[in-house]
């Protein structure tokens, strides 16, 4: 059986030869990952490797990237994760609720590799739900069905829903272990975070929890994440689920059937070809966006972190979109 690395440790090579579950290759191909050091991507103005010296004054001068207050930013050809510009994209921050991404990409991927049924009903445990920050507004001991729980992760960002997610899968790949603390008891699933976050080559990140309060042992960076989410957009059921603006949930709580109504925290959702992923914030990581826009032959991925504030992350995110569409449009 794998065991589990201890909290402060980053996963090894030698532990992805004894996975908890088989994981599957990502892609049919090594060339269907998107490529970081490709000439194509090197010699591009404006690209990943040519701005990471740049200031943003000098993108903006050079290339005409917009000036945008996030401090951390990239912008991914979604169609072949060509890098069309970026700053600061591989320093590792704290990344608030992008964390999640993650959780509902791994949750996806046991779902369908250990065939669990996409409506089984989750248990909520006391621990789950003493959590801060967002939350679905799930109570000790509901019950739950999976899909609307990966909708209570996504869209109203649930931190509860986070944990729960983590306590019912790590069952389904190590037999569970009730009387220890939540933190050991989600351990398997972390442990799968990390072990998919080296597989797609995430090499600048790392997972301590499923929903990304405040630790300085999580950490990614906006290059990761691009390349997580070019990942989520080849998955349906996931775009599906991220691009709502709201979902209706049935629970059990105290032998009742009750209605729970999220809203998406995305307010990139309202314009016209933006269609998916993730908000987040802590205090430490400030406000942070995960964009996908799409329309015709046009699919971009949108990777702000530690804007100026919440209401401005909006703003970036269309201003680096609107030129990314301009750059592609005379190439």
């Amino acid at each position: 059986m794998f065991k589990p690395p201890l909290p402060n440790q980053r996963m090894s090579s030698k532990a992805l030869d004894q996975p908890l579950i088989q994981i599957r290759s990502i892609g049919s191909s090594q060339g269907n990952r998107p490529n970081r050091t490709s000439s194509s991507s090197n010699n591009r103005p404006g690209s990943s490797q040519r701005s990471q010296s740049c200031s943003k004054i000098d993108l903006h001068s050079k290339y005409g990237v917009p000036l945008v207050t996030a401090q951390n930013f990239i912008v991914m050809n979604g169609i072949d994760g060509q890098h069309l510009t970026s700053f600061n994209s591989k320093k590792r921050v704290q990344v608030a609720s992008l964390t999640k991404l993650m959780t509902c990409y791994v949750a996806m991927q046991l779902i369908r590799d250990l065939k669990i049924n996409l409506y089984q009903i989750m248990y909520v445990s006391y621990d789950a739900v003493q959590i801060s920050g967002t939350s679905a507004f799930l109570r000790p001991y509901d019950r739950v069905t999976l899909y609307d729980l990966l909708h209570g992760l996504m869209l109203p960002s649930g931190n509860d829903a986070a944990n729960v997610i983590a306590e019912n899968l790590s069952q389904c790949v190590k037999d569970p272990v009730s009387n220890i603390a939540l933190q050991y008891r989600i351990q398997p699933f972390i442990s799968l975070m990390n072990q998919y976050a080296l597989q797609l080559e995430m090499n600048d990140t790392q997972f301590y929890n499923p929903h990304g309060l405040s630790n300085d042992q999580s950490y990614s960076c906006a290059e990761d994440l691009a390349i997580l989410c070019k990942q989520i957009i080849n998955d349906p059921m996931l775009m599906e689920i991220m691009n709502k603006k709201e979902h209706q949930a049935t629970l059990q709580r105290n032998n009742k059937l009750i209605n729970l109504t999220w809203k998406n925290t995305n307010r990139m959702l309202e314009y016209e070809g933006y269609c998916g992923f993730k908000t987040g914030f802590t205090n430490k990581a400030g406000p942070c966006l995960a964009t996908l826009f799409k329309k015709d032959q046009v699919c971009l991925i949108i990777i702000i972190l530690n804007c100026l504030s919440k209401e401005v992350r909006w703003d970036d995110t269309i201003k680096l979109s609107n030129w990314a569409q301009r750059k592609l449009d005379v190439d």
